[in-house]
């Protein structure tokens, strides 16, 4: 199973030099929220599976989070900051943290739990490309969008084939 949409992905440039837009995408690069968080969690989750199928899917979507992941350190060092695992909120630094990480055990929840992070992450995107007129960094943003939307199909999915 694809765990990502199959459509390029766009290159990685802007338009101009942005601290203040590299600040924000910090927050979904390595917060709470974050391309770095769902990495983590997606392993972390397909090392305890035992079902060899899901433990298969969680690994590739981790994967795909991991390239959304370089990407967006690629974007942040274009936009003129260092790709280092921090969010920002006020000027406020906050280091990535593993109590991020969802260690969530049972199977359905953590099924659960990953739709809603997914749908978060979509809205964390969706205000990124409200406050720039950047179209590289939209266009990346986007991109990444469809495979977060893929991600909550494939979610969604396995949800429903729980019986239990």
């Amino acid at each position: 199973m694809k765990c990502y949409v199959d459509m390029p992905y766009p290159s990685i440039m802007v338009q101009k030099r942005d601290v203040e837009l590299a600040k924000k995408i910090l927050n979904v690069y390595a917060g709470e929220v974050s391309e770095d968080t769902s990495t983590h969690t997606y392993i972390f989750q397909s090392l305890i599976s035992q079902n060899e199928e899901i433990k298969k899917i969680l690994k590739d979507i981790g994967i795909v989070e991991m390239h959304h992941l370089e990407m967006l350190g690629l974007l942040i060092k274009k936009l003129g900051l260092l790709p280092i695992y921090i969010s920002e909120n006020n000027n406020n630094l906050k280091w990535f943290n593993g109590k991020y990480v969802n260690y969530e055990r049972n199977l359905k929840k953590l099924i659960r739990d990953n739709i809603e992070m997914e749908k978060k992450a979509i809205r964390n995107y969706d205000e990124i490309i409200k406050e720039t007129d950047d179209n590289y960094v939209i266009h990346l943003i986007k991109r990444i969008i469809l495979d977060e939307r893929l991600h909550i199909e494939i979610f969604e999915k396995i949800y429903q084939q729980l019986d239990f």
